[in-house]
C-alpha cells in the first residue's frame, strides 16, 4: 500500500523551503545502518565523506537513501513535487533522470556547520537524533534560540524583508531546499548526538529515446 505524503511549501525569502516528514520506522533502518557504521573505526573510515563537505563535524559518513525502505521514493515524490509547484509547466518527470547522493552527519558537543551552499539542483536534510537533553539546553536560551538550529540565509537583512529561516530540527522532519539556498548549523553543547541525513538532488535531462541523462541541467 503507497503511504500518503504531506509537506507544505514555505517562501520566507524568495527561494520556497519544503518541509515534510518520514516515518518513524524509516528514521529507525537509518539510525541502525549509521550506528552499525559508527561503532567501527575501519568502516568509519571506507564511509567517510568529509572531504566532500564543509562542516566542522567528527563524523561524517556517505549512506545511501536505499538503506531506509522507501526513503528513496519519498524524496523522488517529494522533489518531483517540489519542481513541479515551484516552476510549473518547465519539469516533465517522465524526460528527467533524477539522481542521489547523501551522507549522515553525526554532530557532537561543539560541532557545526559554517555557512555554505550545495553543489546540485536541489538538497535536503532529514532529522534522525537529538540529544537527550537538547530540549532542556533550548529552553534555557531564553533570548532568540539557536542551539543546534538549521538557518537558511537567502539574502541581506532590510527594512521589511526577511531574509533567514530558523528552523528547530524534530526527529522525522525533512527539508527540501534549493541548492543554491545558503544555511548554516548552530552548535550545541549537551551530551549525545544531533544526527542529521543531508542529500542532494541531481536533475539531467533524458538523451531521446533512452533513460540515460546527457549531463544537462534542467
Amino acid at each position: 500500500m503507497e503511504e500518503k505524503i504531506n509537506y507544505n511549501l514555505y517562501s520566507p525569502f524568495g527561494a520556497q523551503v519544503m518541509k515534510s516528514s518520514v516515518p518513524q520506522r524509516i528514521i529507525d533502518q537509518v539510525n541502525l545502518k549509521a550506528d552499525t557504521i559508527l561503532k567501527d573505526q575501519k568502516k568509519i573510515k571506507e564511509h567517510d565523506y568529509s572531504v566532500n563537505l564543509a562542516g566542522n563535524v567528527k563524523n561524517e559518513i556517505a549512506l545511501s537513501l536505499t538503506e531506509a525502505q522507501g526513503l528513496d521514493l519519498i524524496v523522488n515524490k517529494l522533489a518531483t513535487e517540489y519542481i513541479i509547484k515551484t516552476i510549473p509547466g518547465q519539469f516533465d518527470p517522465e524526460k528527467t533522470n533524477m539522481t542521489f547522493s547523501s551522507w549522515v552527519v553525526n554532530q557532537q558537543a561543539g560541532d557545526f556547520n559554517p555557512i555554505h551552499i550545495h553543489d546540485a539542483q536541489l538538497s535536503g536534510v532529514l532529522f534522525l537524533r537529538l540529544p537527550p537533553e537538547y530540549e532542556e539546553e533550548y529552553r534555557r536560551e531564553d533570548h532568540h534560540p539557536t542551539v543546534g538550529c538549521l538557518e537558511f540565509v537567502g539574502g541581506v537583512a532590510n527594512t521589511f524583508a526577511k531574509h533567514s529561516y530558523l528552523v528547530k530540527p524534530e526527529i522525522g522532519d525533512l527539508y527540501l531546499f534549493p541548492s543554491w539556498l545558503s544555511h548554516q548549523v548552530y552548535p550545541f553543547r549537551s551530551k549525545g548526538e544531533r544526527r542529521s541525513m543531508s542529500f542532494n538532488i541531481h536533475l539531467r535531462a533524458k538523451a531521446p529515446g533512452t533513460d540515460v541523462g546527457k549531463g544537462i541541467d534542467v
